[in-house]
């Protein structure tokens, strides 16, 4: 099982960092970096239905961050008030 849930793991993380593509260049790292601590920190996480709360929430917190930055794009620099977004967590 535990192997299962870290292949499953790898394939969101990579499904992270290429959502994250779609945010400007100074957001992509600043998430990339957020995104490998949060996955390093779970990488252990044996328990299927923790795994799948932190899954989830995870999801909802990148689209936040994809609301966030496309609807800026509208109108604002896209890099929030000091470059950095107010809720910079993904798990």
């Amino acid at each position: 099982a535990l192997e299962l849930m870290s292949s499953s793991g790898l394939r969101f993380y990579r499904e992270v960092r290429r959502a994250l593509r779609k945010l400007p260049p100074n957001a992509q790292d600043y998430y990339a970096v957020v995104a490998r601590e949060k996955f390093v920190a779970h990488r252990d996480e044996d328990d299927a239905a923790r795994v799948e709360l932190i899954v989830r929430k995870s999801r909802e917190d990148l689209r936040w961050v994809l609301r966030k930055y496309s609807s800026s794009s509208d109108g604002g620099d896209g890099d929030g008030a000091a470059g950095k977004p107010d809720r910079p967590k993904l798990a």
